[in-house]
């Protein structure tokens, strides 16, 4: 017969993987969340900026801007929740959107809000500078 002489009780490698699985398995699924909110809050930004620079572009045209971030959050396959607003005002068009954050991991927020502003442009003659 074969003595081993081991540090390691029987089953205390079980014992270690029931613990350390669920801990490496929610740092991956946190992680991934907050990849997630990160993708999302980008897709928010760029869309209420896209909203404001064509709303600034075109004197103020709403539709258009509100147009243009609707189907900028369509392209890049996010899920707006609600409808943009976008807002005209001192000289300032500002657009304002909500986009939806997938869920993987709980206590995290199911949306992002994000808001453009771009001063509007306008056209001054060249002996008017």
């Amino acid at each position: 017969m074969k003595r081993i002489d081991s540090t390691v009780e029987p089953g205390e490698t079980v014992v270690q993987v029931v613990i350390a699985v669920p801990i490496v398995l929610s740092m991956l699924l946190i992680a991934i969340q907050a990849m997630l909110f990160m993708h999302s809050a980008h897709i928010a930004t760029l869309a209420a900026s896209k909203g404001a620079s064509v709303a600034a572009n075109t004197q103020g045209d709403v539709v258009l801007a509100l147009n243009s971030a609707t189907q900028t959050v369509a392209e890049l396959g996010a899920r707006l929740i609600g409808t943009p607003t976008a807002n005209i005002a001192d000289g300032f068009a500002t657009v304002q959107i909500r986009v939806a954050v997938p869920n993987v991991a709980p206590f995290f927020p199911t949306s992002v809000l994000r808001q453009g502003e771009e001063p509007l442009e306008s056209f001054v003659q060249e002996d008017d500078r």
